[in-house]
């Protein structure tokens, strides 16, 4: 039984994956900024393998002191899911320099600290880690309204090749998903056509699949998307 960690788990692709995850027989620690919401989606996967860690992942401070809660509770991570995002649509020219630094705190930084966490010696796994990155095709093809989303991911991507060329020899495999439109909360209100989107569990599944422990292979990149296209 491995140990899985999944940030954002309070919602959406995070709590998809919870449930692929608990199915599978794993044990879960999903990460939420929000006390109440933590706690409601723990209740709602009704497992005693789920527990629940409160930390902004954009908090240097937050992921030190989480990292050493688990450390102190000998709970090592096999598996890393990066899924805390925030979600901005604005013209690259009036995007707030605020929410821009926060999209960057968020979907850059916070998975590189978490990464550097999970990859530290006294908290891997015995046998290694897989780290499971949920981008977005924005990070691969521009789109109006979403351009500091979608640099954020872009940035990402190239942070976490790198990272997996650097860490391949130490047990350290990272793979990331590249989904389409998903029907979570992350949309709001805005009024988008959820009825062309792709389900959660669907790149839940697909999660599930990337991070499964095959010794000789692992899927690199994997890019997902709504049967009728980009929206």
């Amino acid at each position: 039984m491995r140990h899985v960690l999944i940030t954002g788990g309070s919602s959406g692709i995070g709590l998809a994956c919870a449930r692929a995850f608990l199915a599978a027989g794993e044990t879960l620690t999903l990460v939420g900024r929000d006390a109440t919401r933590l706690a409601a989606a723990i209740d709602t996967l009704g497992s005693a393998r789920a527990s629940g860690e409160c930390c902004d992942v954009a908090s240097a401070a937050a992921v030190t002191q989480m990292a050493l809660r688990l450390q102190e509770a000998g709970r090592r991570v096999d598996v890393l899911v990066n899924n805390a995002g925030l979600f901005l649509a604005a013209p690259v020219l009036k995007v707030p320099e605020e929410q821009a630094a926060q999209l960057w705190e968020c979907q850059v930084m916070g998975p590189w600290r978490m990464l550097k966490a999970c990859a530290a010696a006294d908290l891997r796994g015995e046998a290694g880690l897989t780290v499971v990155n949920i981008l977005s095709v924005t990070a691969l093809k521009s789109f109006p309204a979403c351009g500091f989303y979608g640099a954020t991911k872009a940035a990402l991507k190239n942070l976490m090749e790198t990272a997996r060329a650097e860490l391949r020899q130490e047990g350290v495999r990272i793979c990331n998903v590249f989904p389409g439109a998903t029907d979570t909360p992350i949309w709001g209100e805005r009024g988008m056509d959820r009825s062309r989107m792709m389900p959660a569990e669907d790149v839940a599944a697909a999660v599930l699949a990337c991070a499964a422990p095959h010794a000789g292979s692992l899927v690199e990149d994997l890019v997902m998307r709504p049967v009728g296209g980009d929206l």
